[in-house]
């Protein structure tokens, strides 16, 4: 990884940051955080002007992501069958990836920004599966919000190390991953909960309509 940052550091430009933004969007293993620590880098040296790097990154990451999004939506469930897509989303994992998207299709989206490996296989489900674009880009787009920033102040506040970079790029990593598996933890317990308390009114519902029945046969007879 670290020397991505430097060939980024000797070649980089505008060109170079949205078209490794865009092929990471369409899929491709590049991160996309390698090219924002980079691009905050360049415009800390003087090399690039800060605003606008930041609105070609921020630009790429939403088109990258909405190619993605029209051309899973036009392929349909047939991109299961794509290597790449087989290889991160098997069976098991698809299934429950699946019921999450149906249940909360935003927060899928916001946290999937956020992990970078599968990312692109869970935008692709999320078209497929019926989330609206406006509702797929605005979720994105948010997320983008807390990530992008981190990524450039990482690279603007440390770029005279490489090495103190990618660790603290790192660090942020896991600690929203840390974030993302406590927040599905935390979804999962209040599903549980309100599918035991909507359980617990059913059954009082149909235990109280058992004794009305039986006093009405009662009071019949």
């Amino acid at each position: 990884m670290d020397s991505a940052i430097y060939f980024f550091l000797e070649h980089g430009s505008y060109g170079l940051m949205f078209a490794w933004i865009i092929a990471a969007g369409l899929g491709l293993p590049l991160p996309e955080d390698i090219a924002m620590i980079s691009g905050a880098i360049l415009a800390q040296r003087g090399v690039t002007d800060l605003t606008t790097t930041v609105l070609v990154l921020g630009s790429a990451v939403l088109l990258g992501d909405t190619f993605l999004y029209f051309i899973a939506r036009r392929i349909g469930p047939a991109i299961y069958e794509r290597k790449f897509i087989a290889r991160v989303m098997p069976p098991e994992r698809r299934l429950r990836v699946e019921e999450m998207i149906r249940k909360h299709g935003s927060f899928v989206v916001f946290g999937a920004r956020h992990i970078a490996g599968v990312r692109g296989a869970i935008f692709a489900m999320c078209a497929i599966h019926g989330i609206s674009y406006p509702r797929f880009i605005i979720a994105d787009a948010l997320a983008l919000a807390v990530s992008m920033p981190v990524f450039m102040a990482i690279g603007w506040l440390f770029s005279d190390s490489v090495d103190q970079v990618l660790s603290n790029a790192a660090t942020f990593r896991t600690y929203v991953m840390v974030a993302i598996g406590g927040l599905v933890l935390l979804v999962g317990v209040v599903h549980l909960i309100r599918v035991a308390m909507k359980r617990a009114k059913e059954r009082k519902a149909g235990a109280e309509e058992a004794v009305a029945a039986t006093e009405t046969s009662t009071l019949e007879k």
